[in-house]
């Protein structure tokens, strides 16, 4: 069954072979078959519908690509008198009057928002289990988690309601997700996309990203975002623009690398796997070479992620407290106000986080916790660095395995030893540096699927997508969607 890519819709809509109200019509089709994926917060039916119908009366051009294309967004991106809530019962009542610049360009651009999707909560969860609205439930097996934070984005592209949709990526929500969903997910270079209208977690990792399910049609997305904004104080420019445009698989003068001891972490099953795709790679004449990376580095790459992250939170939530945004809990002095509002509109997993902060955060352990974390993430990208100074592309296992049981996941307790199995948390390693990094899909395992992980040197984003384009083709997984499900724009 074919679900249509963004560049398929495209050429549809040019041959008039399919109108916008049609596009449009069949993607909340797809949804309504879709509902027990809990994925949306809220649904834009009638407004879509709008915008598909006024489309028509325009001319499409043949390089106007995201013309009448669906999409979702995120719920942690400001849309314009659209209820933003960030899948938290704090800003259940938050319109924001303006719109992210991410989803300024894509309306610019006319493509169609449907509706903003379920996240964990704040950005916080990494599993898609802690939205106020609920578990985003993965559509190749329900049973599993889709994985976080941008769950309900993923989800959707999986399902094949939408050929793209919006995410964000702080440790690896975007790419850990597509993996588990058998998607492509793109963690673009620190910057190059605005921040502006993203709610933040931690600014200094944060960076807006999206799903697809093909490298071409990320390649086509990353055309029309990748812009600078005098709006995000952390806005860059790229010296690469015309991404699809140069969009090669004739990449036999890159030189890739893996590291050793991840790969020696991988289970017996997904090593050989690899191994096997080392193989196509190198009678591709790629030049493929597995190299060291100082394992005390990769141990600390969980706590130094968990002690930046969770003190930047503390930061940038401070104002969430009920009198200069969120839902307002009476109490009869203002502390209480904040107390009481803070108390009932967040849920477990973000006061963990934000104690944790707190607690780096103090006079104490400031020097001994939150700054030591900084230097040794400035260690990691030290050894980064050196990397990309010899190899273009760096490949990465972006999971251990397919996605854990949603039972499995609430029964998970954290415990000290867990850094020695750093396996699952290496995709934070390009949130460290701010490189791009892209996952696609790598396997089925028992009809589940399972991503590697495309990283190259800052600013050279053109370069993951070029990898990843040659690795599709090798590997032969595109464009997929969860088999045996009805609906879809296909």
């Amino acid at each position: 069954m074919n679900y249509y890519t963004i560049k398929e819709l495209h050429e549809l809509l040019l041959q008039g072979k399919i109108t916008p109200t049609e596009i449009i019509t069949t993607a909340f089709q797809a949804l309504e078959s879709h509902q027990d994926l809990n994925a949306t917060v809220t649904i834009l039916k009638s407004e879509a519908l709008k915008v598909a119908k006024e489309l028509e009366a325009l001319e499409i051009k043949g390089d106007d690509y995201l013309f009448a294309i669906p999409y979702f967004a995120k719920d942690n991106f400001a849309t314009k008198n659209i209820r933003t809530t960030a899948s938290s019962d704090i800003l259940d009542n938050f319109i924001p009057p303006y719109d992210a610049e991410v989803v300024k360009i894509l309306a610019d651009n006319n493509a169609i928002l449907l509706g903003k999707t379920a996240l964990d909560e704040l950005g916080m969860g990494g599993h898609g289990l802690y939205a106020h609205t609920g578990e985003v439930l993965n559509p190749w097996d329900k049973t599993r988690i889709t994985g976080g934070s941008s769950s309900g984005s993923a989800a959707l592209v999986a399902a094949g309601v939408v050929p793209f949709a919006l995410g964000s990526d702080t440790g690896d929500s975007i790419r850990k997700p597509a993996s588990y969903t058998g998607i492509v997910g793109l963690k673009p270079t620190y910057g190059i996309l605005s921040r502006f209208g993203l709610f933040p977690y931690a600014p200094s990792l944060d960076t807006v990203g999206y799903f697809t399910r093909t490298v071409e049609d990320c390649a086509i997305v990353l055309d029309y975002l990748a812009k600078q904004d005098d709006k995000d104080a952390t806005s860059l420019p790229s010296d690469q623009q015309n991404y699809y445009q140069n969009l090669t698989s004739d990449i036999k003068h890159y030189q890739f690398a893996y590291i050793k001891q991840i790969h020696q972490q991988l289970p017996a099953p997904i090593k050989a796997i690899y191994e096997d795709l080392y193989q196509k790679l190198t009678a591709h004449n790629i030049s493929l070479t597995a190299i060291d990376f100082p394992e005390d580095l990769l141990k600390a790459l969980l706590p130094v992620y968990m002690i930046i992250s969770f003190a930047e939170a503390v930061s940038s939530h401070s104002n969430l407290d009920g009198i200069n945004f969120g839902v307002r809990q009476e109490g009869d002095s203002y502390e209480e106000v904040m107390m009481n509002s803070r108390g009932k509109g967040f849920g477990d997993v973000v006061k963990r986080r934000y104690v944790i902060g707190s607690y780096a955060l103090t006079r104490k352990n400031q020097t001994l916790l939150f700054l030591k974390a900084k230097r040794v993430r400035r260690l990691i990208v030290n050894e980064l660095e050196k990397i990309f100074r010899q190899y273009d592309i760096l490949l990465l296992p972006s999971a251990s395995d397919v996605a854990p049981k949603i039972a499995d996941i609430k029964q998970q307790v954290l415990k000290e030893e867990d850094v020695e199995h750093y396996i699952d948390d290496v995709l934070v390693l390009a949130n460290f540096m701010g490189n791009p990094s892209l996952t696609i899909p790598l396997a089925l395992i028992n009809e589940l699927p399972i991503g590697i992980n495309i990283n190259a040197r800052p600013f050279n984003d053109q370069a993951v997508l070029n990898a990843g384009y040659l690795l599709e083709d090798i590997i032969g997984l595109k464009n997929l969607v969860v088999p045996s499900k009805k609906g879809g724009i296909k």
